[in-house]
């Protein structure tokens, strides 16, 4: 019988309170001080209520009396978060400043060894054309300013609302009793085990930077280091069946995030007419594991959910990428060569050379890079965005199922043989022939998942606009203070040109939807291109 009806309302509540003192003085002709201390809390509450119906018995009426079964949608989460703060500002002469801050807070659903941290911050900044103004002049230094800071925050979310004690999952309708009729109560333990000694993430960050401006403040230059640490972070670790549980919430012990970020821009042409202001900023970094217990943890894909190596996970492991992907790899020999068996198609490795699942890609890109350009002529103006992101890997499906069916122009050439790069078993170059099939469905698509690994490299046309502002003495008369009319376009080109040119594929996706999980094409749906056109009006 089918047929299903699921009707719930969800309630949530949130309760924010805070108070603080604050104050403002002048200590001196020069240095002055502000601060604020106080505290908050914050409690929310989640609750759902509903009817799951099944069995519909009369087609087209949805109300829960046409079905024969019933059962209560029910849920309910709460958290409360109890936090004590403090902040101080010096400044000393309009040219130095020095901030302290720290936070404690305290959350209801850890245990109590672990339902509480303190987070402080500082930060200096110095402005050297304020100290000494000959620094400065019209054509050449217009402002400068160095700036270090220390700052930690805190982060309590899980994925589950209790997630340091067990509960058990009640079902009041979870099969008929042939015997006696009706349905039988049951009560489950969840498969999710609870871990009391979870604790809160820390994230650290350490930052020094320089902004400055030129030539008539046409030309700015702005450089950051950072160097972040994130402790305990948070993950969804898969178990083994056999422990009863499927999967729990650890911490991974440590997190090294350091990198740099550089944004130039130049007013290219500036008068009452026309304008045009380009700019070019930079992004880089490195994720690496530091510190960890476990081997491996599966944090997100295929492996992280129960399935098989087929299809690849992201995994922490120390000493590497947090974007490190694993998987099955192709088989190589103590040089480091391809094997490749009798029948001239890769050999699958399982395992590397410490019996942990082996590391084939890595979804960190090298650098991003974006282009911004604001050009306007009068009334009208002109802004596009290029995007350039260099590497990062991704394991795509789409495009090893395009290849492996046979789909896409680069497969065309059907009586076409090859020889896969390697070694055979005994070490001579490997030299057997494979046909077009062979090559393409069982090696590139049925093969090692290294084998599905791509460059993510991708030049991209992000978005441009155009608008026209109507003169204001077309507007005297009317009710309208600016009138201005805009139309968009968004991801109108893209080439990822170290993937199959046939594919059309675009890496711009997330295959294992929201979360930490990056560097997965699960035949997702292709990114789209969207237009827009907007009118804005002031009165």
């Amino acid at each position: 019988i089918f047929g299903f009806l699921n009707t719930f309302d969800n309630n949530n509540t949130i309760w924010d309170h805070f108070v603080s003192i604050n104050g403002n003085y002048d200590i001196s002709e020069k240095l002055g001080l502000s601060f604020t201390a106080g505290g908050t809390t914050r409690s929310d509450f989640y609750d759902r209520s509903g009817v799951a119906s099944t069995g519909q018995i009369v087609f087209g009426v949805k109300r829960h009396f046409n079905y024969q079964n019933q059962l209560p949608i029910q849920f309910s989460r709460k958290r409360n978060i109890v936090g004590l703060l403090g902040q101080a500002t010096l400044d000393y002469d309009d040219y130095l400043f020095l901030n302290l801050s720290a936070r404690k807070d305290w959350v209801s659903n850890f245990q109590s060894a672990n339902n509480n941290i303190t987070y402080p911050g500082a930060s200096l900044s110095f402005l050297p054309t304020n100290a000494f103004p000959s620094l400065k002049s019209e054509n050449g230094l217009n402002f400068l300013k160095f700036r270090a800071s220390y700052g930690t925050s805190a982060n309590f979310d899980t994925d589950r609302p209790y997630p340091t004690v067990g509960f058990t999952n009640q079902d009041t309708q979870i099969f008929n009793d042939p015997i006696n009729g009706g349905s039988v109560t049951t009560n489950q333990i969840s498969n999710i085990k609870a871990n009391p000694d979870l604790k809160p993430e820390l994230l650290e960050e350490v930052e020094l930077g320089i902004e400055s401006k030129f030539w008539k403040n046409r030309v700015s230059l702005d450089f950051t280091y950072f160097y972040k640490t994130t402790n305990d972070l948070i993950v969804v670790e898969p178990l083994a069946p056999s422990t009863g549980f499927t999967s729990t919430q650890s911490n991974i012990g440590a997190i090294e995030n350091k990198g740099v970020e550089a944004d130039f821009g130049i007013d290219i042409f500036r008068s009452e007419n026309f304008s045009w202001n380009s700019r070019v900023n930079f992004f880089a970094n490195n994720v690496i594991v530091t510190e960890q217990e476990q081997d491996q943890i599966f944090y997100a894909g295929s492996l992280a959910v129960g399935g098989g190596l087929f299809r690849g996970s992201n995994v922490a492991q120390k000493g590497e990428s947090l974007g490190s992907i694993v998987g099955t790899a192709i088989a190589r020999d103590a040089n480091g060569d391809f094997l490749v068996n009798s029948a001239g198609n890769y050999v699958v490795a399982e395992q590397d050379e410490n019996g942990l699942a082996p590391i084939v890609g890595d979804a960190i890109p090298d650098y991003t890079m974006n282009f911004i350009n604001s050009i306007r002529y009068k009334n009208l103006s002109l802004n596009f965005q290029i995007n350039h992101t260099k590497g990062g890997d991704i394991l795509s499906s789409t495009v090893a199922t395009l290849l492996g069916r046979g789909l896409i122009v680069e497969t065309q050439d059907r009586e076409n043989t090859y020889i896969l790069p390697g070694v055979k078993a005994d070490g001579s170059v490997n030299n057997t022939q494979i046909n077009n099939s062979t090559y393409f469905f069982s090696n590139l698509l049925f093969g090692p998942t290294e084998t599905r690994i791509y460059d993510a490299s991708v030049i991209r046309l992000q978005e441009v606009s155009l608008a026209y502002s109507l003169p204001s003495k077309v507007l005297d008369k009317t009710p309208f203070g600016a009138l201005t009319f805009t139309v968009q376009g968004f991801n109108l080109w893209y080439d990822a040109y170290n993937t199959p040119d046939g594919a059309n594929f675009d890496p711009n996706v997330q295959g294992v939807g929201v979360g930490n999980g990056q560097g997965f094409d699960f035949l997702n749906g292709p990114s789209s291109r969207r237009y827009g056109f907007s009118l804005k009006a002031t009165f």
